[in-house]
């Protein structure tokens, strides 16, 4: 099934599989924010080195399975593989959008 994403959502999830924390940062306005892991993350250095971090310490790879609108942008479950215990997982990436940019993220 395939899944319809705003554009900068999937680009976002595509360098995110990628490994490519400057890929994941440049989705992101010049203030944006990610919060995870009860951390956040603001600007594009801030978010640069979180996905570096991440992507060293977990190796995880998303596989979106839905998405729903919100006001503000959109909700996508996505099944998360990696190198951590309980693999896969299905988490929630509350994108908020901001033009073609993305204001704000929060990965639950």
């Amino acid at each position: 099934m395939m899944i319809e994403l705003p554009a900068v959502v999937a680009d976002y999830f595509n360098a995110d599989n990628a490994h490519d924390a400057d890929g994941v940062a440049t989705c992101f306005g010049e203030d944006g924010e990610v919060r995870d892991e009860h951390e956040r993350h603001q600007g594009h250095d801030a978010i640069r080195a979180w996905k570096r971090a991440t992507g060293a310490k977990y190796a995880a790879t998303i596989a979106p399975l839905d998405c729903t609108p919100t006001a503000r942008g959109c909700v996508v479950k996505g099944e998360v593989s990696g190198n951590f215990p309980g693999s896969p997982v299905v988490l929630g990436f509350d994108f908020q959008l901001a033009g073609a940019k993305i204001a704000a993220l929060e990965i639950r």
